[in-house]
């Protein structure tokens, strides 16, 4: 379980680098290279997300495109 631990805690904190991967086994560079997001997986992050629902509405208007209301309640890993 500790390895894995570890790969987590090191993906969490972003992106590897080649001296970050040093310090891992073997088998957890092989790991982190399996789960690790190609540049198409990371498209999302390139879009101009707006946290103001005002804001969107207009954008939206104006560029006549549809709004995305991506919402959750309290703490999003917790029972409903």
């Amino acid at each position: 379980m500790r390895p894995l631990a570890v790969l987590t805690f090191a993906l969490a904190a972003g992106a590897a680098s080649a001296g970050d991967l040093d310090r891992f086994t073997a088998y957890q560079r092989s790991e982190y290279q399996a789960i690790k997001p190609t540049a198409a997986e990371l498209k999302w992050r390139e879009i101009p997300w707006l946290t103001n629902l005002s804001e969107g509405i207009r954008t939206a208007k104006a560029e006549k495109r549809p709004l995305l209301l991506w919402v959750s309640g309290d703490e999003p890993l917790d029972r409903c």
